[in-house]
């Protein structure tokens, strides 16, 4: 005991030694070389420390806990440059000086990853790369601050000249991290954190490069990339001329991990049947690998001092020349070992192998703990070790009340067949839990359809990977080819088929971290407790929770708006307008597009309007022909159910499809849906309220096209009747104005509907026009709401005009929400306007108003 201790001592004091050692490396691009350095040392000393015995395996130890060490003080001493950016920076945007190493160049989004509307925009997203910034100066009044860290750069044109490796120089502005802006928006904050990632800068003018990488310094990156294009071309052209190109996406996914055009679409396919897991490569992938190569050595009888340096070098091929995730990682490191254990003849212990396995993982990437791919693939693994044989036996069991089975099927088949479904069962159990506090989701069909396509996928990811070696031999298509594509579309249609079953994908909300743990103690009480009233305990809690995980509601209520009367809820888009309106039985959208980012519909209106509750419009509003005003609407018909399409004249007239509304009347065409024209005058009510169209007229035609902007009144019916009947111009609850300019607005004020309101939308996203000096003042608002972007905020003419009303930006403040509530007490009614911000993980007041009347 006494020995025990003072070398568990030892071992402390020496972690502690070199984490000191570690936080005495400066922050620069070599610090993380090192690291990788250490932590590539400190696996190879773990596996002498498996090997050998003795004293040999005690230093291996001490030396491996060393390297160890020195890089968790490294990585801190990165975290902290990313702390000396946030501090120096925060959230603003400054004008800096910098010299940064250019370390990842990110993927520019291809066709597959568009919206349908994206081809009509004519913004080009600039080229990223991660940077490790070595050098930030900016200037205050306090002087010269220096600071570094991690970045990542937008870069002006086709970033053609700048390659992994550089060394550039150059002035930007650097933007640090802010909290999302939207509800259902993944906050980057704690994804940045994990990443060591501390801001982004916008270069102005042309970056200068100090140091252009080359082969001899930049050896290892080069020698990769020419590995997996050689890789990628023998894969492709075995299956160019013959497999579709979803098929060749499909293929490619399967076994390189890289996405061509398409992967979204297909990701999107296989998530909504539950089977996302057969596009990630994972240990199955390797395990599939070394089974292939392993019957080749034994035909060869390869002796297994060979055989086992033979899967060493396989797993180091496989890790080089696919896209490495952190299921990879666990895969390769646990395959590397195996292979060292055969060619040792040393026993094959799962339980050291998945631990050391977890150990390594984790020290390249502590974060990787809260990553689902970690914990899926871990978990599954788990589950196969522990939860299979319990699942056969419970199976077994079963079918001994079904006596004629046996009687007219093998009983050797039956069991082989049940072996292969437990285990996919009990990976279903492991990982359900998992995938409830992720992504809220549950897939009844998971384990069934995946007994059924493994056996494909293998077959699958055998013919690719001898594609990848020999696919540029002549008559490779031939061999390999027609056979990969057949498979391959095989699975395809049967992962579609799961899709079409019914509760393929059953979607509740998000079930809390603790829900899903107790969900695994109870799981694995069921596997590995001894005591049968454990188990059966455990196995009721299990169930328990399982089902009651389905109804937990996708979005929560909202305790501080009960009573609500009319809301609105403003969602930033940067360049562009989405406004939902609702009342407690109806959702009216009033434009919904974006011209600041590719995707934007499905990438961020959508999650948005999920988030938010929305499940269906009663009528979605399209304000003028301006793609950033509708250029959503088909992901949105997509994924919600409407009601009614109301639009303008003039946007009807555009039925030619070589233009954007052209090309959206013919989505809605297909959807069942029609646009109805709306002129001034006409009213629709929703619940209570009337939405009436202050213009255009009938038959309007504008010389500019955002003077043909719809505009609307919106206000509670017993006010309209008021208005209508007495011409008195009661007080609207909110007038929209989308994009009018001067000829539009004079129309509005001599409009006999026009009245006061309490809360507006700023025209034209806030821009500068003659007629909204006169408008602002007329309308007589409580609050003003402007839907912008940071490039037309940055100069914001129209602040003289309204500095003195509570005005919300969405560029500035995020999603905006407007809350009208209205209670009547001995005669009087009050009506209370609530103004609130998205403040990344609920809604923060930001102003309220009172009025009696």
């Amino acid at each position: 005991m006494v020995r025990d201790g003072i070398f568990g001592l030892l071992v402390a004091l020496v972690l502690v030694a070199s984490v000191s050692m570690g936080l005495s490396f400066k922050p620069e691009a070599a610090t993380d070389l090192w690291i990788d350095f250490l932590i590539a040392f400190a696996a190879c000393g773990a596996v002498v420390a498996i090997v050998f015995r003795g004293a040999c395996c005690i230093c291996a130890i001490f030396l491996s806990v060393c390297c160890i060490g020195i890089a968790w003080g490294g990585h801190a001493v990165t975290r902290e440059s990313v702390g000396n950016i946030r501090s120096v920076v925060g959230a603003d945007q400054v004008l800096i000086h910098f010299q940064a190493c250019l370390v990842e160049n990110f993927k520019q989004p291809d066709v597959g990853e568009e919206d349908l509307l994206d081809s009509f925009q004519k913004a080009v997203e600039p080229p990223r790369y991660r940077a490790l910034a070595e050098t930030i100066e900016t200037k205050n009044s306090d002087g010269t601050t220096v600071c570094n860290g991690t970045v990542t750069l937008f870069i002006d044109g086709n970033g053609s000249e700048f390659c992994v490796g550089d060394i550039v120089a150059g002035v930007g502005c650097l933007r640090g991290l802010e909290a999302p802006h939207n509800p259902g928006e993944p906050d980057f904050r704690i994804r940045a954190f994990r990443n060591n990632h501390a801001g982004n800068i916008s270069v102005a003018g042309n970056l200068k490069i100090i140091t252009k990488t080359s082969f001899t310094n930049n050896f290892f990156t080069f020698i990769r990339e020419q590995a997996c294009a050689w890789v990628d071309h023998n894969l492709l052209s075995v299956m160019n001329g013959i497999a579709p190109p979803q098929i060749q996406t499909l293929v490619v996914a399967m076994t390189t991990g890289r996405q061509l055009s398409g992967y979204r679409a297909l990701r999107q396919s296989f998530s909504g049947s539950g089977l996302s897991h057969f596009l990630a490569i994972s240990g199955f992938n390797l395990a599939i690998l070394f089974g292939a190569v392993w019957v080749c050595m034994e035909l060869f009888h390869f002796p297994w001092v060979f055989r086992g340096w033979f899967l060493v070098v396989t797993a180091f091929l496989f890790l080089f020349v696919v896209d490495v995730e952190t299921s990879v990682l666990r895969a390769g490191i646990a395959g590397i070992l195996v292979g060292v254990s055969v060619a040792c003849d040393r026993g094959w212990r799962a339980d050291g192998l998945l631990a050391v396995a977890v150990i390594f993982t984790l020290v390249c990437d502590p974060w990787a703990a809260w990553n689902p791919g970690f914990q899926l693939s871990y978990g599954a693994v788990l589950a196969l070790r522990y939860g299979s044989d319990p699942v056969l036996r419970m199976m077994m069991r079963c079918l001994e009340f079904f006596p004629s089975l046996s009687k007219t099927i093998s009983h050797h088949f039956v069991k082989s067949i049940v072996t292969a479904f437990s285990a996919s069962v009990a990976a279903w159990l492991m990982s359900t839990p998992i995938t409830e506090s992720h992504f809220g989701s549950i897939s009844i069909w998971a384990a069934i359809a995946s007994t059924v396509l493994a056996p494909l996928a293998a077959i699958i990811t055998v013919l690719a990977s001898t594609a990848c070696v020999i696919g540029s031999l002549p008559g490779a298509e031939y061999i390999l080819g027609y056979a990969l594509t057949f498979f391959s579309e095989l699975f395809l249609w049967l992962s579609n088929f799961v899709g079409l079953l019914p509760a393929s994908n059953i979607r509740g909300g998000a079930i809390p971290w603790w829900w899903a743990v107790i969900e695994l103690i109870a799981l694995a009480g069921c596997w590995v407790c001894v005591s049968p009233r454990i188990r059966h305990f455990s196995m009721v809690l299990f169930l328990i929770l399982f089902i009651a995980s389905v109804f937990i509601p996708v979005s929560k209520a909202d305790t501080s708006s009960l009573g609500w009367k009319l809301r609105m809820t403003s969602i930033s888009v940067g360049d562009g307008s989405a406004h939902v309106v609702e009342t407690p039985n109806s959702s009216v959208l009033f434009d919904a597009g974006t011209i600041s980012r590719h995707a934007g519909g499905s990438r961020l209106i959508v999650p948005a309007l999920k988030a938010i509750g929305c499940t269906r419009f009663s009528a979605v509003f399209i304000s003028h022909p301006h793609l950033d005003h509708f250029s959503a609407l088909p992901e949105i018909a997509e994924a919600f159910q409407i009601d009614r399409v109301y639009a303008t004249e003039a946007f009807i007239t555009y039925v030619n499809t070589e233009y954007a509304p052209g090309v959206l009347m013919n989505v809605l065409k297909k959807s069942g849906l029609t646009i109805e024209p709306v002129t001034a005058g006409n009213s629709v009510s929703f619940d209570g309220f009337v939405w009436t169209a202050l213009h255009p007229k009938i038959g309007y035609r504008s010389r500019i096209v955002n003077d043909g902007s719809l505009v609307f009144r919106i206000e509670p019916e017993k006010s309209f009747e008021i208005h209508s009947e007495n011409k008195i111009p009661v007080v609207a609850w909110l007038t929209l104005c989308g994009d009018s300019q001067t000829e539009a607005i004079a129309n509005i004020l001599t409009s006999p509907l026009f009245g006061p309101s309490l809360v507006m939308e700023l025209p034209h996203h806030g821009a500068w026009s003659d007629g909204v000096v006169d408008l602002v003042p007329a309308l007589k608002p409580w609050m003003l709401i402007q839907s912008t972007g940071y490039q037309r905020f940055q100069f914001d003419r129209i602040e003289p005009v309204v500095h003195d009303y509570v005005r919300g930006v969405t560029c500035r403040d995020g999603a905006l929400r407007v809350t009208w509530f209205e209670n009547e007490r001995d005669g009087l009614i009050t009506i209370r306007v609530l103004l609130e911000r998205w403040g990344g993980d609920g809604w923060v007041e930001v102003a309220s108003h009172t009025n009696q009347k």
